[in-house]
């Protein structure tokens, strides 16, 4: 717009007072006031590239801020927030006038905004780093930070395009995540919404047309949930407030994306909350759920007894509604709701005195490790990548073996897990048991498992666990202990004297030893020799494919080649599917009673020591099992992988030659190459 009605200016100053009013009965508004006074007199001369004065824009962050019931210095300092960025009024004024602690929030603010005319990856990860040490002194300046980044989406339109594209990469690469992360799950709604609508238009309007088609449809349905709910619920005395929504578009959107699926297909867009007041209340209405509905396995959470580290709590269950659409429940009290909705906010809201407040911040994660790292990790693209991984990872509940809770990020191994416990338990973590079996460290740990760390003080941190571990905590200390072992210039030296020793014996390296030449199976009428038969027909010539490696025991089925030949598969052998086109050319055959060995490829991996190869091949001579090929290397985990081809009798003797190898200390997998035989025990 490029006219501007100037009384519109103290109309929506009044708004803002009149928000502070219902939601700070008790505040003072006299800063306040002077607040608006002096940024209107410094932004007078201003206007926005939509035409309005400038001083639209602070009025709108501070009535974002007062909407999520933020404390009067934040409101100040949002009012102000670019006033010594934009205007000839310095800091040291706004201190005299206002105070320190306000000159501190616009100083933060201020920082934060400053850098300009870098490279977009550059820009990206020191505007991060400065707002997130900022966040560590007063964590409002985030806050007013990410206020003034949601006000600035919803005018985005009057950008150049190019520059749309670019804010709103930025929005959903770091904004979103990082308000989620914070625990202000509103504002990184309407963040991601407002940047998935600039980046993905097209999607935006198709999944907000079809949600339009199915307004009073998806109406009624919760409206029978809600009622459903309520009746339950009050027979049981208990007191709640349910209330029922649509998932925001980019959680519909990410969700399609995710599970690569049309909007038709995707039926848990609806949601219901449900607000009650003490905690055994949440507890009692869960169960009067799952009575009415049978609830999705694996698909519930219980965020009150292990909350999540961006301080939420509540219940999440999906069951199976009505009409068969799966429906998410979230059950919390009032409070918990409130900690969901504003996250760090939360510690401001209703209360004057926000230094009272701040020793809690310190018990957010992120914030603990921002502390940590704010003198350690001077390189920014190392702090980013330490920093995405809090950011982006969600977060999965593992126990250790005495039943304690240990929180760690998605897709997290056993070294996460070691370094989650203590610092040492993870420089010499030298193996692992998962529901007490062993298992090497980069396996991915699930939800609820148990969790045994083995340690060895010989271990120690290598670069390779660097692309093992998932959490930021693991990857920091990872990091500094590879730092402290960096030879000086004397260690060089004195290593270049010894060039000549010989490494650790016994230890795996790669190297492949060739006992004899793999042997082909017979193509001579003397079918026998292969120990098959064929049916009305022994003088065909026959060979064992290699795809699926049957063996006697197997169930099998010949299928006759183009040369007249028949190639011997397991029956459910993958490469049958595709000559199934062919039904004709199957053929039955039997395996005979000779006892004829045949070549298997079978894979070892274990946990590297002194000796294990010695002790394994120990073990297969004494089985009196032939070895025709040995390959053994070490793995970038640094397990020992060793591939066999060894030749055996049938598959009862494949399983005991398994068996036998499993036995060998520090073995954790045994299984036949191209399919992983099941574990006996």
């Amino acid at each position: 717009m490029s006219e501007y009605n100037y009384n519109d200016i103290f109309d929506l100053f009044e708004d803002l007072l009149q928000i502070i009013s219902v939601k700070h009965p008790d505040i003072d508004v006299t800063l306040i006031k002077k607040a608006f006074t002096v940024a209107e007199t410094a932004h007078r001369d201003q206007k926005r590239l939509s035409g309005e004065p400038y001083i639209i824009h602070p009025i709108n962050v501070a009535i974002i801020l007062a909407k999520h019931s933020l404390d009067s210095s934040s409101i100040i300092a949002a009012l102000l927030h670019d006033v010594v960025e934009d205007t000839v009024t310095g800091l040291d004024s706004i201190a005299d006038t206002f105070g320190s602690e306000i000159a501190l929030l616009v100083d933060g603010v201020t920082k934060i905004s400053s850098l300009k005319n870098r490279t977009k990856s550059h820009e990206q990860a020191q505007t991060l780093r400065k707002m997130l040490l900022a966040t560590i002194d007063d964590p409002r300046v985030i806050i007013i930070k990410l206020a003034d980044k949601t006000h600035n989406m919803r005018t985005l339109e009057f950008q150049p395009k190019p520059k749309q594209l670019k804010i709103a990469q930025e929005v959903m690469d770091i904004y979103a995540p990082l308000a989620g992360r914070l625990g202000m799950s509103k504002i990184r709604s309407e963040l991601e919404d407002l940047a998935f609508y600039i980046l993905h238009r097209d999607e935006f309007l198709d999944i907000t047309a079809k949600l339009s088609k199915q307004e009073e449809e998806l109406d009624e349905y919760l409206n029978e949930i809600h009622s459903t709910l309520h009746s339950n619920i009050s027979k049981m005395n208990i007191k709640a407030d349910i209330s029922g929504r649509i998932k925001h578009l980019y959680s519909i959107y990410k969700k399609m994306v995710d599970q690569q699926k049309p909007f038709e297909e995707i039926f848990d867009v609806r949601a219901i909350r449900i607000i009650t007041e003490e905690v055994k209340d949440c507890y009692a209405i869960l169960g009067i759920v799952h009575t009415i509905w049978p609830p999705v396995p694996s698909r519930f959470k219980d965020y009150i007894a292990v909350p999540k580290s961006n301080m939420y709590q509540s219940l999440h269950t999906t069951v199976t509604g009505p009409g068969k659409h799966f429906l998410e429940i979230q059950i919390r009290t009032k409070e918990m709701d409130i900690t969901a909705e504003m996250g760090i906010a939360a510690h401001w809201m209703y209360k004057e005195n926000g230094k009272k407040e701040k020793s809690k911040m310190s018990d957010l994660s992120l914030l603990k490790s921002i502390n940590k790292w704010r003198s350690e990790l001077n390189d920014t693209r190392e702090f980013m990548k330490v920093l995405k991984m809090d950011l982006y990872n969600d977060e999965i509940f593992v126990f250790t073996p005495k039943g304690k809770i240990i929180r760690l990020a998605k897709g997290a191994t056993p070294i996460d897990f070691a370094y989650a416990i203590h610092s040492e338990v993870g420089h010499h973590c030298s193996g692992a048991k998962i529901n007490h079996k062993i298992k090497p460290l980069r396996t991915k740990l699930s939800n609820g498992d148990i969790v045994e760390i083995t340690t060895n003080p010989a271990k120690h941190p290598s670069e390779n666990w660097l692309k093992i571990v998932r959490s930021s905590n693991a990857r920091y200390k990872i990091r500094s202990w590879l730092k402290k072992q960096q030879p000086t210039d004397s260690d060089e030296a004195s290593a270049k004297s010894r060039k000549d020793t010989k490494p650790e014996p016994d230890k795996i390296a790669s190297f492949t030893i060739d006992m004899a030449e793999m042997p082909k199976i017979s193509k001579s009428p003397d079918n026998l020799k292969s120990g098959i038969l064929v049916e009305d027909n022994n003088n065909v010539p026959i060979r064992l494919a290699q795809c699926c490696q049957p063996i006697p025991g197997d169930p099998v089925i010949g299928f006759i080649s183009k040369d007249k030949r028949i190639s011997v598969h397991k029956k459910g052998c993958p490469s049958l599917k595709r000559l199934n086109i062919e039904p004709e050319r199957f053929i039955s055959i039997a395996w005979s009673n000779s006892h004829h060995v045949h070549p298997v490829k079978i894979a070892i991996e274990a946990i590297d020591r002194p000796n294990l190869l010695a002790d394994i091949t120990t073990e297969i001579s004494q089985s009196r099992i032939n070895i025709m090929k040995l390959e053994a290397q070490e793995s970038k985990a640094g397990f020992a992988v060793i591939r066999l081809i060894v030749e055996v009798k049938s598959v009862d003797h494949l399983h005991f030659v398994i068996d036998r190898l499993k036995s060998v200390k520090d073995v954790v997998e045994v299984y036949k190459l191209k399919e992983k035989v099941i574990k006996r025990k």
